[in-house]
C-alpha cells in the first residue's frame, strides 16, 4: 500500500498576472489503505486537483508523492463513462490495453461485477453503470496502489449509483486501495470515506475524519451542510 500526499501544490492556469488559481498551495494527505472525500462546491478545485495526481495538469509549485507519470501506481477514474472509454474498441480490448498484455481480462470484469462474456462488447452496447462499472475495470488492470475517483457518479442515474458506490466501497475494502474519491455530494463522501477534505476556492479549509461532518469546525463546510436538502 501507498500513500498520496500534495506538498504546497499550486496550480495556475494563464499567466501570473492574468491567470486563475485553480488550486493554492494546497498540502493533502491520502493514508495509505485509506478513502479521503474530497468535497466542495463546483469550481473549488477539486478536479483539478484530481488531474494533477495523475499529470495531466502540470503543477505550477509544489510536489506530489508518487510523482504523477501517467498509468503505474496512480490511476484515475473519471467522470464521464461516456468519453472515458474508445467506442471503437471491445471493452476487453479496452482492458488489455492497460493491463500492458496480461490475459486476466476476464479476471478484472468480474471484480466489478461484468460478465467475462461481454469483454467482446463495445461501450456502446452498455449502460452508463456499466460503462462506470468497465471505467474502474480499466484502472485496477494497471495494478495501481492508489485510486483517484472524480464525481464518479455523478453522471449516474439516482437509481444505480449506489450499486456502484457499494462495489466501490467493497473493492477499496478487499484491496486495501489508498483512494482519493471527489464529489459535491456530502452523502456520497460520508458514505465511502474514512477522512473528509473540505475545498473552497482552491484551498484546503477543513481536514479529518469523517465525523467532522457531525461537528464541523469551518463555516463552509456548515454551509455546504445546510444546502444539502432534508427529507
Amino acid at each position: 500500500m501507498r500513500s498520496l500526499t500534495f506538498e504546497e501544490v499550486t496550480v495556475r492556469f494563464g499567466s501570473r498576472r492574468h491567470g486563475t488559481v485553480a488550486v493554492d498551495r494546497v498540502d493533502l494527505a491520502v493514508p495509505a489503505g485509506q478513502v479521503v472525500g474530497l468535497v466542495g462546491e463546483s469550481g473549488s478545485g477539486k478536479s483539478t486537483l484530481a488531474r494533477a495526481a495523475v499529470g495531466l495538469v502540470p503543477l505550477t509549485s509544489g510536489r506530489i508523492h508518487p510523482h504523477p507519470r501517467g498509468g503505474g501506481p496512480v490511476q484515475m477514474v473519471f467522470q464521464d463513462p461516456y468519453s472515458a472509454l474508445d467506442p471503437r474498441m471491445t471493452i476487453g480490448a479496452s482492458i488489455a490495453e492497460v493491463a500492458r498484455g496480461r490475459t486476466d481480462v476476464a479476471q478484472f470484469l468480474e471484480m466489478v461485477g461484468l460478465p467475462a462474456e461481454r469483454a467482446g462488447v463495445r461501450p456502446g452496447a452498455l449502460s452508463g453503470g456499466q460503462r462506470q462499472r468497465v471505467a474502474l475495470a480499466r484502472a485496477l488492470a494497471g495494478r495501481p496502489e492508489v485510486i483517484v475517483a472524480d464525481e464518479i457518479t455523478s453522471a449516474l442515474d439516482v437509481s444505480i449509483q449506489g450499486a456502484v458506490l457499494n462495489m466501490v466501497r467493497d473493492l477499496q475494502r478487499r484491496m486495501g486501495l489508498t483512494m482519493l474519491f471527489i464529489s459535491h455530494n456530502l452523502a456520497v463522501v460520508r458514505y465511502v470515506s474514512d477522512i473528509v477534505a473540505v475545498m473552497r476556492q482552491g484551498k484546503i479549509v477543513e481536514y479529518g475524519p469523517v465525523s467532522l461532518l457531525d461537528e464541523p469546525q469551518h463555516e463552509y463546510t456548515r454551509e455546504l451542510l445546510d444546502a444539502v436538502p432534508r427529507p
